[in-house]
């Protein structure tokens, strides 16, 4: 009895040198962080690039409250697992001292018995993570070598190459989760199937929208109506693609202003690209229209209105630019004049450039723009007609006056 109770003593001292030592122990680690004036973990260029906002001062900050905690955690760890056996050297205490002891170990027990039932799934689930990680750098290296046009595959374009690896990624991502989700400990448990089935329900409901302009996205992809840098109009939105993602084109408008579409709402309007047949010989056509009035010949017209696109920058010199008589109207003549050109991002310029040197060329020639039009006395007037088409014997009528 007497050696228990000598025993039961000792182990209580014990605990006061365990503390004392620690104390030390920690307070020599405090001494050597107030010392510390660069960075100690975070020194690598890697580590630094990415975790830029942790300064040495930080860092020692950091350091001292983790230190702290360890200590904390150690100190109660100690006397869980001490306490018990201080005690068990006394009979009085000796039935509680074991009653505890078999509280701490059943945690213990269950952690082992489920981590030595895990390994056989832990070693499916490293193989099918190895085996996706290099089934994903075979597929990035195809694509690479698609991308560049190395290897060519029969109406699959290389535009295509990146979108659809992408695409393949995250599907067998989500399958290799799939296979390994009945592996990992507690998927089966009720718990954890509760939340699985509300973060379902909450992303169900929350990315309608989403999932729409996702799927639009992965249409507009193989559809290929533009790539960045494309002038395009979509609806009433002209300018530069800048961007192209699965959610969302931004495109760039000729004011400067950066302009965000999901692409849902792209796939439901009319999509323009003046930039597809740009590089080709004939370029695009840029057109406008003037109206002249009746008395002028129409090869005076079309004269003029060629040589006004002839002057103008950026116009192509062949194909040759022409004139269409588009309508016979009440009052004017309307005619369109087209040309060609291979900068359809220009567009703004050229035709502010093409308006101004048709204005020229038709006041040169004497011709009277009708735009807008005005209204003519008939009655006392000569036809309004052509010099050479007029009738033989036309007498120029008088204004008739009733009494």
């Amino acid at each position: 009895m007497i050696l228990s109770y000598t025993y039961f003593g000792v182990s209580i001292l014990g605990i006061f040198l365990f503390f004392y030592l620690l104390k030390k122990l920690f307070n020599w680690f405090q001494s050597k962080l107030d010392k510390l004036d660069r960075n100690f973990f975070f020194r690598k260029i890697e580590l630094v690039n990415f975790f830029k906002f942790i300064t040495p001062r930080r860092e020692k900050h950091i350091l001292k409250f983790v230190t702290k905690t360890l200590r904390y955690a150690i100190s109660i760890l100690f006397l869980i697992f001490y306490l018990p056996l201080v005690f068990s050297f006394i009979p009085e205490t000796e039935a509680y001292a074991k009653k505890a002891f078999e509280y701490l170990l059943k945690p213990v027990y269950f952690i082992v018995e489920g981590f030595l039932d895990f390994i056989p799934g832990l070693f499916f689930i490293i193989v099918i993570f190895y085996g996706t990680k290099y089934l994903l750098k075979f597929l990035k290296y195809l694509t690479s070598e698609l991308e560049r046009e190395a290897v060519k595959l029969d109406g699959f374009h290389a535009d295509w190459a990146k979108p659809t690896f992408n695409l393949l990624r995250v599907v067998i991502i989500a399958f290799a989760v799939i296979i390994c989700w009945p592996y990992i400990p507690g998927s089966q448990s009720d718990g954890f199937k509760g939340v699985s089935i509300f973060f379902g329900v909450l992303f169900s409901l929350g990315s309608t929208a989403a999932i729409s302009n996702i799927v639009a996205g992965i249409v507009i992809t193989y559809m290929r109506p533009f790539k960045v840098g494309d002038r395009v109009e979509i609806g009433t939105t002209i300018g530069d693609v800048t961007e192209r993602s699965l959610l969302v084109t931004r495109v760039k408008t000729i004011k400067n202003i950066d302009v965000t579409i999901p692409n849902s709402s792209i796939l439901g309007n009319h999509i323009i690209n003046f930039s597809k047949n740009a590089t080709e010989d004939v370029g695009v056509i840029l057109h406008t229209s003037v109206t002249i009035g009746y008395d002028v010949p129409s090869g005076e017209v079309i004269k003029a209105l060629v040589e006004g696109a002839k002057n103008t920058p950026m116009v192509l010199d062949k194909p040759v630019p022409f004139v269409l008589v588009k309508s016979l109207d009440d009052f004017y003549i309307n005619y369109e004049i087209n040309c060609h050109t291979k900068n359809p991002e220009k567009a703004a310029v050229i035709y502010s450039h093409l308006h101004e040197s048709i204005k020229n060329e038709l006041h040169k020639a004497g011709i009277e723009i009708l735009s807008p039009y005005y209204n003519a006395v008939r009655d006392g007037n000569v036809l309004t007609v052509p010099p050479e088409n007029v009738p033989k014997g036309y007498v120029k009528p008088g204004f008739k006056i009733d009494n």
